[in-house]
C-alpha cells in the first residue's frame, strides 16, 4: 500500500483543516466527506473533489482509515465501530466526554491492532516542536517554571446544540479547548504530577452548563518544577492569542500568537532577548484552500505515516488520554480545595 484512503467523518468547522491537511499530503487519497447533514458533506467533497455520504458504516469497506472530525459525544463510538471494521482511527480531542470511555477506545482500538491517533495538532507544528527541542537538548537548562495563557470568544447566540447539553458535553473551556495545552506543558516541562483548578462561568454558564468557561489550573510536575495556566472562551477583547513561556536555569523561551496573526519564539539568555523563529501570513504562502492557515499538516503526514509504516503515534490514545486525567483530578481537586494527586485519582477511578 503506497496510499492510505481515507474517509472524514463530520464535516463540521474543524473540518477543514483536516482536509486541507489531507490535500497536501500525496500519500493521502479522500474518499468520502461523510455528514448526517447533507448539505454539508456536499459542501466539503465538491472542494477536495471526492465522494460524499451521510452514513459513516455504508463506506467503510472502501477506506483504510477514517478521520473524525464530529462532535465529542460521537468520538468513542465512532472510533469503535471503525476499528471494529478494521480501519485506522484519527479523532479530534478531546477525544472523549471522560477517562472511562476515552479507555473504551484505546482497548477497542488496541485489540484491533489499528493505529489510533488523537488530534494533539501543535505537536506537529514546527514552532512547537522547536520549542519542544529547546525544553529536552539542554539548551534552556534544568527548567523550574512555566505559564500559559490562551484566550478566545464563543458568542452565546453562535454556540452550537451539541454544546448546551450536559450529555453530549459535560465539561467546559479546560477539558475542550485547554487540552491541547495542558499536553504542552507535559510535553515540555515532563509528566504532571499534582494539579488544581478554579473557574468561573460568567458569560457562558447559561448556555453551556458543563464546566466553566474562564479557568485558571496550577501544576507540580515531576522534576518539581511548577506552571500555571489560564485559559477562557469568554474573552472578546483578548491581547494575544497564545503565550506559552517556559523558564530554565541557562534560558528561557516564549511562543506567541499575536492578534494579527503573527507567531514568534523568542530566547532569552546571556546574549539578551531575541526572535529565534517567527511566521508572518501577509508575508508567506501559508494559507490553504478554506482562508486558514497550513497547521494540519504535520499531523496528516505523521498519520498517514504510521499506517504505512506500522509505528505508534506520537499522540496513541495512551498519550491523549494524560491531559483528560490530568484536567480531570485537577478539577475535582478544585472542588475540594485540595491540589490532587493525578495518579492516586486515576487509580481510583479504575478501581
Amino acid at each position: 500500500m503506497d496510499k492510505v484512503r481515507v474517509a472524514i467523518i463530520g464535516c463540521g468547522g474543524i473540518s477543514r483543516a483536516h482536509l486541507n491537511g489531507h490535500m497536501s499530503e500525496p500519500r493521502s487519497e479522500l474518499v468520502y466527506c461523510v455528514d448526517i447533514n447533507e448539505e454539508l458533506a456536499k459542501e466539503k467533497a465538491d472542494v477536495v473533489g471526492c465522494k460524499w455520504h451521510t452514513d459513516m458504516d455504508a463506506v467503510l469497506d472502501e477506506v483504510d482509515a477514517v478521520d473524525i472530525c464530529t462532535p465529542v459525544h460521537l468520538h468513542a463510538e465512532q472510533t469503535i465501530r471503525a476499528a471494529q471494521a478494521g480501519k485506522h482511527v484519527l479523532s479530534e480531542k478531546i477525544m472523549a466526554r471522560d477517562l472511562e470511555e476515552a479507555e473504551t477506545m484505546i482497548e477497542a482500538t488496541d485489540e484491533a491492532g489499528v493505529v489510533f491517533m488523537v488530534a494533539f495538532v501543535l505537536r506537529y507544528r514546527p514552532e512547537f516542536q522547536m520549542l519542544h527541542d529547546m525544553c529536552h537538548n539542554g539548551e534552556l537548562g534544568f527548567i523550574h517554571q512555566a505559564f500559559c495563557s490562551t484566550t478566545m470568544f464563543m458568542a452565546p447566540e453562535g454556540v452550537k446544540d451539541w454544546r448546551k447539553s450536559v450529555e453530549q458535553f459535560p465539561m467546559g473551556a479546560l477539558m475542550s479547548h485547554g487540552c491541547h495545552y495542558v499536553d504542552q506543558l507535559q510535553w515540555d516541562v515532563g509528566p504532571i504530577t499534582e494539579a488544581m483548578v478554579i473557574g468561573n462561568r460568567f458569560t457562558l454558564g447559561d448556555v453551556i452548563p458543563g464546566g466553566d468557561d474562564t479557568e485558571c489550573m496550577v501544576m507540580r510536575h515531576e522534576n518539581g518544577a511548577v506552571s500555571a495556566y489560564v485559559e477562557s472562551w469568554s474573552t472578546p477583547h483578548r491581547m494575544q492569542g497564545i503565550r506559552l513561556e517556559i523558564y530554565g536555569k541557562e534560558a528561557s523561551a516564549r511562543l506567541i500568537y499575536n492578534n494579527d496573526g503573527t507567531r514568534q519564539l523568542w530566547k532569552s539568555d546571556a546574549d539578551g532577548m531575541n526572535i529565534v523563529w517567527e511566521f508572518d501570513p501577509a508575508k508567506e504562502d501559508h494559507m490553504d484552500v478554506f482562508g486558514g492557515a497550513k497547521d494540519m499538516q504535520g499531523q496528516i503526514s505523521h498519520f498517514i505515516e504510521c499506517i504505512l509504516d506500522g509505528r505508534r503515534p506520537m499522540t496513541h490514545g495512551r498519550e491523549g488520554i494524560r491531559p483528560m486525567q490530568a484536567i480531570a483530578a485537577a478539577t475535582d481537586g478544585g472542588e475540594q480545595g485540595v491540589l490532587m494527586n493525578v495518579a492516586e485519582y486515576v487509580a481510583k477511578r479504575k478501581s
